[in-house]
């Protein structure tokens, strides 16, 4: 059993929030007394007893008010902790801890939860702590504590302010002892399964309805599989003969294609011809070009000429080589002079800096000694006023400054001290001063408080007495109102014989259950009658089925009439299939010959698009090499071509043709350019711009010529030939195209609607068979016979019900007449007790009325006291806050003055150590410049600029020596390049010549083989291969036309069998069936459970009622020491209609008061006495019955509202059950009072020999 120890409160409610506040209560057993005055923190024990073991704050503690006010702490944030050490149920030690922080926002105070620790200690005592990150803090404390969560809240730690609930409206009580019994886990166990139960009989009815579809899916796929299989033989006998066809129309295809090779060899021989031929006349017009610019032909050997070519080119070569190295030399020796100019440049920027920075250092030096000599004479240094400042003279100067500064700072410290010795004075006045002041305006406070407390309860006294008198006048008029109401209870008593109709209600109940009996086998009978129209039901669904099928017969010839009109000219009355595939076949044999066709097209197409392609690419290059040449004209002759200087000659000529002459002497003039041209040095007669060659110019002009001339006029019409192919050829693709177009689009409509016509000729199938079916039926439906018609027995059932609802009917207005019976003398006696109530309720208010008029005179004279006390602190006030005035004037003063007299002070020594850093800044660059030597570096600077200007003067002459060679050198190169440029000229002549021989051989080869390879016969063998193949192909289109159609119906047949419909339909079936039957065992399951558990709840229910019930007597007898009420009970109400799997038992709970033989609800019916006595020996009761595992129970202030009398009894009654219980292992009752009588009334027993004691501090 577990059992509390000790408890430590910091930072909750009135508790402080410091360690120094933290307060420990030691827990004792089985007796534990708390003592204290009202607002001590006795209610915050048990608060924190409850928050500690379930994490629930007290009621009404939203916003922070569970946690020490931050506003009364005088600080933002205020932590709080409850730790609490305890024995878990198996008697090892626990320590846990849980943690809040309340912080203080602009408007509200924000609280939030820590981490909350578990410290285990165990045998050993070593500690082993976890967090609430880790578990479940929550459930670790109730299975630690062996209660639930709703025990520890409404029984073991219930707050005063809901310690009455067990007299709460009925939805609140039914909810507290619904979470008490632990009833709500059972019962959403119950509806579980109910709800499961429903869902699996709605699942049942499903199975049922899909098992019927999945059979007729099942059937259709298995015929399907059968089709499908017929389909594929098919399929196969099709291909086989496809590969026959495809074996003779391969040797055919072969030879063919050997044929094309053979004409593409001809066709490229013929190529090649032309191309040699082309070559051929292109180096003829090369020679004569050459023969026409060769001024001197060569009359020796090629060999000849090569050698003296070779050697005209050493000679060449050596000049050039000689013009490098003169050239390298000229380079080596301006690199040399740029490097000295960089030098020269550079030097002169850098002797410029170091001269600036010289004037600075002298600057530095004279205004350093003059800012010594000024701040010495101001400050009175002897010794400064003459002569040079060296560095000791320096260091000299800066002690005399530091000491100065020393100086200054002890002046200011000393005046500093002085006025804060002031200071502290007046503030020692001052403060006690405000001490005075304070405990007199407490008291003030104290004294008014407690003024207007007793001014308040003046008043409640008054509002007493004068209900008492009010209630003395009604006590005489509520005894004769008693006296009339208890005869007429007595008459209703004797108004009516209840065991006559009890006797009448049991045999009216009798003759229902027969007559239920009954019903139950007419019923039977006619499900069975019913059962024999399902032949009928199914009739009608075949039927249905069957216009179904009609339907959609027609829906797809309507889908398709259009189209079946324009395909096949209208539509077929039968085998709409056969004729469609007929259709197709030969569509397709057409469709592939076009084609084909289109295809031979397009391949002459794409030939000639290749050729296009050559002739183009043959074009752009002509135009490519045009370009080349007039680009290396353009840079041989500037800006103006050949042509260009012609024509401007012409136009000059024509200008000046009076003064020259006649165009004879123009073409004179420009024979006289031509002759330049052959000279060693030749010139562009229009750019006077020097030629390296004469030759050059000759070739470009002439290859130009022949290009623009001959060859690109050949390309051109040849590629103008070619487009006009081209166009031809796309026109009759186009057609073809046009037609293989139309001619797709009907098979594409005719294969569009294969699957609708497959799909209609199956239904028509179908169809056929459903009518078998139907007559079938129909003939068994024709058989069937039973001995009693549904009708007789109709009739029978509708006399049995109305002898049932007669019976009905009496035993309700049986049953109605008891109850209004029973609810007439119930009301009367709740009048009876209501006003026997009432009289005691006003008898005992009338024996407190002296006890409250001597409380009202005490009160009274108090107040006169207080009112005293609070003028006389008053008077005191006054001087004080004039004396605090005073003082604080005093003190500001002083403190003005002193802040005046260091801030004064401090502004010195800031000048002082301000000038003395601007001394120390200049001498510090002083230094470095003197430690970086920029003199020595400015002189040797100035030295190496006197150097770099002679040298500089010995390579400018040097340079101009070397490129009066470079150009003498320069212009024999140029004269020995123009004969070299005549001997390459005779040496290429030769070479062309001889490529002209060897392209005449090529032609003669290439002619030769051309004529061996026989055009004509190859053409007569490839027209009959043609013809041939079109033959086969034709078979071949047939077959395939027939193997495309049964492939469409193979894989229209596999995309049914694979639909949604139809794949595993088999599966599905055997599935479905499996999961009808495992459910219907499971619900019968269920529902025996259900029932099961149902009983096991009433009888848990019924058992733990019994206990509590009497145990609340036990305790009302031993402790209510009134006559008007016998003993209480709490009564469950059954709902009769639960226990059934289609609607929960529920229990309605009240608490009543019993006297004799009648029972009152307690609720609104007792004294405010008799209710806290109820509830608390209810809580006992619940206490004792549910808490085997838990010793621990808490009351806070048991004797509220209760008289002298049951204060005593209850005590004794507390004594004993402590006295019964406290052979039980760990058993604790905390008992927490502002009652000293009652306590004292405890304190007799032996088992409280003291008490902790509460009070609060300030």
């Amino acid at each position: 059993m577990s059992q509390i120890e000790k408890m430590s409160i910091m930072g909750i409610r009135s508790f402080g929030p410091e360690d120094r506040d933290r307060q420990i209560i030691q827990f004792q057993s089985p007796l534990t007394l708390i003592l204290g005055p009202n607002g001590t923190g006795k209610t915050t024990v048990i608060e924190c007893l409850k928050y500690i073991t379930t994490g629930d704050q007290p009621p009404n503690s939203k916003g922070g008010a569970f946690v020490h006010d931050p506003k009364v702490a005088h600080e933002t944030v205020v932590r709080a902790q409850v730790r609490l050490q305890l024995r878990d149920v198996a008697g090892k030690i626990m320590q846990v801890q849980r943690s809040m922080e309340a912080t203080q926002k602009l408007k509200k105070v924000e609280v939030r939860t820590l981490d909350s620790v578990i410290t285990r200690i165990g045998p050993d005592g070593q500690k082993v702590s976890a967090n609430s990150k880790c578990l479940d803090f929550d459930r670790e404390m109730v299975t630690a504590l062996g209660v639930p969560k709703p025990v520890l809240d409404n029984v073991i730690f219930c707050h005063q302010e809901d310690s009455c609930w067990p007299l709460s409206e009925g939805k609140a009580l039914k909810d507290k002892f619904d979470a008490i019994f632990a009833s709500t886990r059972y019962v959403k166990v119950l509806d579980t399964i109910r709800k499961l139960k429903q869902e699996q009989d709605g699942n049942i009815k499903l199975y049922k309805e899909e098992i019927r579809y999945l059979k007729q899916h099942k059937e259709k796929a298995e015929q399907l599989e059968r089709d499908l299989a017929e389909l594929e033989a098919e399929s196969a006998a099709s291909k086989d003969s496809i590969a026959k066809i495809e074996e003779k129309l391969q040797p055919v295809r072969e030879r063919l294609i050997e044929i094309g090779e053979r004409y593409e060899e001809i066709f490229r021989l013929q190529t090649k011809v032309e191309k040699s031929k082309s070559e051929k006349e292109q180096m003829e017009k090369s020679i004569k070009d050459l023969q026409d610019n060769i001024e001197n032909e060569f009359q020796g050997s090629t060999a000849e000429l090569e050698k003296l070519l070779s050697e005209f080119a050493d000679k060449v070569q050596e000049r050039k080589d000689t013009l490098t190295q003169f050239e390298r030399r000229k380079e080596g020796v301006t690199r040399e002079l740029e490097k000295l100019n960089g030098e020269k440049s550079r030097l002169l920027v850098e002797v410029g800096k170091l001269e600036q920075e010289a004037e600075t250092h002298d600057d530095n030096i004279r205004k350093r000694d003059a800012d010594i000599r000024k701040l010495a004479a101001e400050f009175g240094f002897e010794g400064f006023d003459r002569g040079a400042i060296t560095d000791e003279r320096y260091k000299t100067f800066f002690d005399r400054v530091r000491h100065k500064l020393e100086a200054m700072s002890a002046d200011v410290s000393k005046v500093k001290a002085d006025f804060e010795e002031q200071e502290r004075t007046l503030q020692h006045k001052m403060d006690a001063a405000r001490d005075k002041k304070t405990q007199l305006e407490q008291t003030q406070h104290f004294k008014r408080e407690q003024m207007d407390k007793n001014k308040r309860e003046i008043r409640e006294i008054r509002k007493k007495l004068s209900d008492m008198e009010a209630s003395a006048g009604r006590l005489d008029h509520l005894e004769q109102e008693l006296k009339s109401a208890e005869r007429d209870l007595a008459v209703a008593e004797t108004t009516v014989n209840l065991d006559e109709l009890k006797r009448e209600i049991t045999q009216l109940d009798k003759e229902r259950r027969q007559l239920d009996a009954q019903m139950n086998e007419l019923n039977s009978e006619m499900s069975r009658l019913h059962l024999q129209s399902s032949t009928r039901t199914q009739l009608d669904m075949m039927k249905k089925e069957k216009t179904a099928k009609e339907d959609n017969i027609r829906r797809i010839k309507a889908k398709h009439e259009d189209s079946l009109i324009h395909l096949l000219g209208g539509i077929p009355g039968s085998n709409i299939r056969g004729r469609l595939e007929d259709y197709l076949g030969r569509q397709s044999d057409m469709t592939r010959k076009c084609s084909c066709e289109i295809q031979k097209a397009k391949n002459l197409l794409s030939q000639k698009e290749a050729e296009k392609n050559m002739l183009n690419k043959q074009v752009r290059e002509k135009e490519d090499e045009v370009r080349a040449l007039e680009e290396r004209i353009f840079n041989v002759c500037g800006s103006q071509d050949f042509e260009e200087g012609f024509q401007t000659v012409q136009q000059k000529l024509s200008e000046t043709q009076d003064q020259r002459g006649s165009l004879v002497g123009a073409e004179h003039f420009f024979k006289k350019y031509k002759r330049e041209l052959e000279k060693h040095n030749p010139a562009c007669p229009l750019c006077h711009r020097e030629f390296e060659a004469d030759q050059e110019v000759r070739e470009l002009v002439l290859e130009l010529a022949t290009i623009r001339g001959t060859d690109l006029p050949n390309l051109k019409d040849r590629l103008q030939k070619v487009n006009e192919d081209i166009h031809k050829l796309r026109e009759t693709v186009e057609e073809k195209s046009e037609d293989l177009s139309m001619k797709e689009s009907d098979e594409a409509m005719a294969r569009e609607m294969q699957p609708d016509i497959i799909l209609m000729d199956r239904v028509q199938g179908e169809l056929r068979e459903l009518d078998k079916k139907i007559a079938s039926q129909s003939a068994l439906l024709a058989g069937g016979d039973s001995e009693r018609t549904l009708q007789v027995v109709i009739d029978e059932k509708d006399d049995v019900q109305m002898k049932l609802d007669t019976v009905t009917r009496k035993l309700e207005h049986k049953r109605q007449k008891q109850s209004d019976h029973t609810d007439r003398v119930q009301a009367l006696r709740a009048s009876v007790n209501s006003l026997q109530a009432e009289k005691l309720k006003i008898d005992a208010e009338l024996q407190q009325r002296t006890k409250l008029e001597e409380r009202q005179a005490q009160l009274s004279s108090d107040n006169i006291e207080h009112d005293a006390d609070i003028k006389a602190a008053q008077d005191q006030l006054r001087p004080l806050e004039e004396e605090m005035r005073q003082r604080k004037r005093e003190k500001d003063d002083v403190t003005e003055s002193k802040e005046l007299a260091v801030e004064e002070g401090k502004a010195g020594m800031e000048d002082v150590r301000s000038k003395g850093n601007n001394i120390k800044s200049i001498n510090h660059n002083i230094k470095l410049y003197i430690q970086s030597g920029k003199q020595e570096r400015l002189e040797k600077s100035r030295e190496r600029q006197q150097e770099i200007a002679g040298h500089q003067r010995k390579i400018e002459t040097e340079l101009e020596e070397l490129s009066a060679n470079i150009n003498k050198l320069r212009k024999d190169v140029a004269t020995q390049q123009i004969r070299e440029r005549e001997l390459s000229d005779n040496l290429q002549l030769r070479k062309k010549q001889q490529d002209v021989k060897r392209l005449e051989r090529q032609i003669a080869d290439l002619e030769e083989q051309l004529g061996g390879l026989d055009p004509r016969n190859l053409e007569r063998e490839r027209q009959k291969l043609r013809m041939k193949d079109d033959e086969y192909n034709k078979e071949l289109n047939k077959a395939s036309g027939r193997l495309l159609g049964f492939d469409d119906q193979i894989r229209t047949t596999k995309r049914e069998l694979q639909s949604d419909m139809f794949r595993d339909a088999t599966r599905k079936y055997r599935d479905k069936m499996i999961d009808l039957r495992t459910t219907e065992l499971a619900n019968g399951d269920l529902e025996k459970y259900y029932k099961a558990m149902d009983r096991a709840i009433m009888s848990y229910h019924a058992q733990k009622m019994a206990e509590i019930n009497k145990i609340i007597r036990e305790l009302w007898r031993n402790t209510y020491r009134g006559n008007d009420i016998d003993t209480i009970e709490i009564r469950s109400d059954d709902d009769e209609s639960g226990g059934s799997l289609r609607t929960r038992r529920t229990y309605n709970y009240r608490v009543v008061m019993l006297k004799g033989d009648t029972a009152l609800d307690m609720r609104g019916r007792c004294s405010a006495g008799q209710k806290v006595l109820a509830c608390l020996l209810i809580r006992l009761a619940l206490a004792e019955t549910f808490c085997m595992n838990c010793g621990v129970f808490a009351l806070d202030e048991p004797t509220t509202n209760l008289d002298r009398e049951n204060i005593e009894s209850l005590a004794h009654a507390l004594v004993k059950i402590v006295e019964t219980r406290r052979r039980q292992r760990n058993f604790q009752l905390v008992i927490i009072t502002h009652d000293e009588d009652f306590v004292e009334l405890l304190g007799r027993s032996n088992f409280a020999e003291q008490y902790i004691k509460v009070s609060k501090n300030d």
